[in-house]
C-alpha cells in the first residue's frame, strides 16, 4: 500500500509557512485569484492580516510563492524518484503513477489548479515560473521519446504526446472525487494503459519486457 506523503519541514517554521501556501492555493482555486482578498486568506489560515504579512508581502508574491511551492513538490515527489529508474517504459509508467497521486491523493491544488494564473504575475516572475513548467514538459517529452525509441515507434511526436499526457493528468482534479466510485489507483492503471497503447499500439504487446526476455533465455 502506498504510504501517505508527508510535508517536508526543516524545523525553522517551513511547515507552518507551507500550510499557509496550501490554504492560499485552496482559496485562490475556489474563489479565483482576482476575487480573493488577503483578509480571506488570513481568515482561512487562522491568522490575522498582520500575521499573514509576516509570511508574505503581497497577494502577487503569495501567488508566485504558491506556484513555486507546487513546482517544488512536483520535482521532489515526481522528478527525483524517476532518476533511480533505468528502464524507459517503467520510468514513464512511474511518472504517470506519481503525478496522479500527487494531484489526486494529496489534493495538491497548488500543483494543477493554479498554473493558469501565471498571467497575473509580473513579467519576470511569469517568465521564471513558465521556465520551470517548460522544464517539466521537456522531461515528459524525453520520457516519451525514450519509450518510442525503445519500441522503434516513429510516427509519434513526443512533444505533442507530452502535452496530451499532461493535459489528461492535470485535468483529472476537475472531476475526481475522493469519495466517488473510482479510486486513484484505478485511474492510474487506466491512464497508463490508455496512453501507452495510444503511443505504442501493438508494439507494446509484440516486444517482451526485459524481465520476460531474460526469463526466456
Amino acid at each position: 500500500m502506498r504510504s501517505k506523503r508527508t510535508k517536508q519541514a526543516n524545523g525553522n517554521g517551513d511547515f507552518a509557512r507551507n500550510r499557509v501556501f496550501e490554504i492560499a492555493a485552496e482559496v485562490f482555486h475556489r474563489k479565483g485569484y482576482d476575487n480573493t482578498s488577503m483578509s480571506e486568506i488570513a481568515n482561512a489560515a487562522g491568522l490575522t492580516k498582520a500575521g499573514l504579512y509576516h509570511h508574505i508581502d503581497s497577494k502577487e508574491s503569495l501567488l508566485c510563492t504558491v506556484l513555486d511551492y507546487g513546482l517544488d513538490l512536483t520535482e521532489f515527489h515526481v522528478v527525483k524518484p524517476l532518476q533511480e529508474i533505468a528502464d524507459p517504459l517503467e520510468r514513464l509508467k512511474t511518472m504517470i503513477d506519481l503525478h496522479m497521486h500527487l494531484v489526486l491523493e494529496e489534493r495538491n491544488l497548488e500543483v494543477t489548479g493554479l498554473l493558469h494564473e501565471c498571467k497575473t504575475l509580473s513579467t519576470a516572475d511569469r517568465a521564471r515560473i513558465n521556465r520551470r513548467k517548460k522544464e517539466y514538459v521537456r522531461m515528459t517529452t524525453k520520457l516519451i521519446a525514450d519509450v518510442t525509441k525503445k519500441y522503434d515507434v516513429k510516427d509519434v511526436n513526443p512533444k505533442l504526446a507530452a502535452f496530451a499526457l499532461l493535459g489528461m493528468l492535470n485535468w483529472t482534479y476537475q472531476w475526481y472525487k475522493a469519495t466517488g466510485p473510482i479510486r486513484c489507483d484505478e485511474i492510474v492503471a487506466g491512464f497508463q494503459k490508455i496512453f501507452l497503447v495510444g503511443i505504442l499500439g501493438t508494439a507494446l504487446e509484440e516486444r517482451p519486457e526485459p524481465s520476460k526476455a531474460a526469463a526466456a533465455r
